[in-house]
């Protein structure tokens, strides 16, 4: 797989998200601090997949966006499990696209776990900080990696995304530095085209709250430091999964 590299620093991450309401709740300037990081060595990241499916959903097509008016965060954790279905999930994958392909990540972000969301989920010594300084920054590494691809590919129009219902697990509470449980789903593939050639990369992890998915890792989990990577660019729809994780 190529490699990709683009200048992008920390700082531009802090200056894209402080656009948005969520990273204006976070810490005061707590969030990327210090003089701007080198340019980041932006990769792609082969995988093996299983080529057997037992339940698959896949979302095609353009749809209206709604905002939604209140935090799923505020409100308390259930344990009912996403429909891969539903029209709000398409929605966010839908701008997770909107995000790569525009680079931006305020857009991209509409997809994304929210902090109020993750304070509740996660059992850390702190929550926010860990969200601020270790899961956005990875997410703003792996869209701005992502739409290097894109960029590299020409023009993109946006086809939808295939998951495995099946491969979805509950996390149980107290497992995975989390102190309540969630639905994981591993191994998404977001479809776009490419001169009429459906082309996908992977959505490393969703995770759930009150019964809805959304994203928490896009192209790797764990990485050297300011570090992009794309999962498994492929031609094609590409292998969902494996099963597993938290």
């Amino acid at each position: 797989m190529p490699r990709y590299q683009k200048t992008f620093s920390i700082t531009s991450i802090l200056v894209l998200m402080t656009s948005t309401l969520v990273i204006g709740l976070l810490l005061g300037g707590f969030l990327f601090g210090g003089s701007p990081s080198p340019a980041p060595q932006i990769s792609t990241v082969p995988t093996t997949r299983p080529s057997q499916l037992s339940t698959t959903s896949t979302s095609e097509g353009n749809l209206s966006s709604t905002t939604p008016t209140t935090d799923p965060g505020e409100l308390p954790q259930t344990n009912q499990q996403p429909s891969l279905s539903s029209k709000s999930l398409a929605l966010r994958m839908q701008d997770l696209y909107a995000g790569i392909a525009s680079d931006s990540i305020t857009t991209a972000l509409a997809s994304y776990l929210t902090l109020d969301s993750y304070r509740q989920i996660k059992g850390l010594s702190n929550n926010s900080f860990d969200y601020a300084n270790r899961l956005l920054q990875h997410f703003a590494l792996d869209v701005e990696a992502a739409h290097a691809l894109f960029a590299s590919q020409g023009a993109t129009s946006y086809v939808g995304f295939r998951a495995d219902a099946s491969y979805a697990n509950w996390v149980l509470p107290n497992t995975c530095y989390n102190k309540l449980g969630y639905w994981h789903l591993p191994g998404v593939r977001l479809l776009y085209k490419v001169g009429g050639v459906t082309h996908s990369i992977g959505v490393i992890s969703l995770i759930s709250y009150r019964g809805e998915y959304y994203v928490v890792h896009l192209g790797a989990i764990s990485r050297p430091s300011n570090t992009g990577y794309v999962d498994n660019p492929t031609v094609g729809t590409g292998a969902l999964g494996p099963p597993g994780g938290c």
